[in-house]
């Protein structure tokens, strides 16, 4: 039901008239429903279900599920740019709610996901639990173990130690780690792709992980727009 959806009024008129215009096929777009699932949310498309954080994410799946996987596969070089074979130890900084470790899967990669908002991992172990080959990490990254205050935005995926813009945000303060560290702590061999989507803790993240990028193949990282 809408009204129990956190939307405001815009954004459930925008999710109305979407799946109106979605039975049209215009433009390529998929229905979309979104549904409550305790502190969560269910959101489904195209046959496939996944668990957010804010109904708001209905946004990034309007064309449905493999237009999703599509354009992560090109954000992050696995349309071919480069291969990742069965067995392959794949690193998902900024995991989110875990698509592209989803994709990654696929290949038959291990990948490990870390993201440092507690609301958006709790829905992030869901959706991976099927999946043997991904492990999960609530982890705040950082060039050194130290105090930060932390910024949780889930419902725009912009969680960040940086304050980003517009309201919505709520602001704890954390324990950060290194890359290095994390990976130490699961064990990790090579890498064959370190991707990565930082919310501009990019530097930071990569400064905390020479010993992670001196046996890492491919580095994907999301620069913004």
């Amino acid at each position: 039901m809408t009204d129990t959806l956190d939307l405001r009024p815009r954004d459930r008129w925008h999710l109305a008239l979407h799946n109106l215009l979605s039975r049209t096929g215009a433009d390529g777009l998929k229905p979309v429903s979104v549904r409550r699932d305790g502190d969560a949310f269910i959101l489904s498309t195209t046959g496939h279900d996944l668990r957010v954080p804010s109904a708001l994410l209905w946004r990034s799946y309007r064309r449905g599920w493999d237009a999703r996987m599509k354009r992560l596969s090109a954000e992050f070089g696995l349309d071919g740019t480069f291969a990742i074979a069965p067995g392959e130890q794949v690193i998902d900084i900024g995991a989110n709610v875990g698509d592209f470790a989803l994709l990654a899967v696929q290949s038959g990669a291990r990948v490990l996901c870390i993201d440092g908002d507690p609301t958006v991992v709790a829905c992030l172990q869901r959706n991976v639990a099927p999946h043997a080959g991904v492990s999960t990490e609530c982890a705040i990254l950082w060039n050194e173990a130290c105090e930060l205050t932390f910024y949780s935005a889930p419902g725009r995926a912009d969680s960040s130690i940086f304050l980003p813009p517009g309201d919505g945000v709520a602001a704890f303060t954390a324990q950060a780690t290194t890359l290095d560290a994390v990976a130490a702590a699961h064990g990790l061999g090579p890498v064959a792709l370190l991707k990565m989507d930082a919310e501009g803790a990019e530097p930071e993240v990569l400064q905390g992980a020479t010993e992670v990028l001196a046996r890492t193949r491919h580095v994907a990282i999301d620069t913004g727009p």
